[in-house]
Order: C-alpha cells, then structure tokens, then sequence
C-alpha cells in the first residue's frame, strides 16, 4: 500500500449552541429567506419531507449544531 502525506493542515473550530444557531440562522436566511425558528418549525411539521431542494439538504446538515 502506497504511503500517503497531506500538506493540508486541518483547523478544528468547535462552537457552542448559541454560535450553532447562528450559522444556521444564516444559512436559512441566505439558502430559504428564512430564519432558523421558521426553518426549524417547518423542519419538525415534517414539511420537508419529501423535499429534493439540494438548499433544504445544506441547511438540515446544520441542525444537529444548533439543538
């Protein structure tokens, strides 16, 4: 097996719930011109469910840093 090296350095910034919020904040407004609580509203009503709206997959990934 080929021995492999990486000249990228990886950078890990941990943020609280607040900061979680924030960026999902963010990216709601700027994917769905929503705010994270009308997301998240419409995330637990299950009206994504069925959603194919590569934006809505973006914003879901960042659930998980703001509960």
């Amino acid at each position: 097996m080929p021995d492999t090296k990486s000249d990228h350095e990886v950078q890990v910034v941990e943020v609280d719930r607040e900061e979680g919020r924030e960026i999902l904040d963010r990216a709601a407004r700027e994917a769905l011109n929503l705010s994270a609580d009308e997301f998240l509203a419409k995330w637990d009503a299950g009206d994504y469910e069925d959603a194919d709206d590569p934006a809505v997959t973006r914003v879901a990934m960042l659930i998980p840093f703001a509960r």
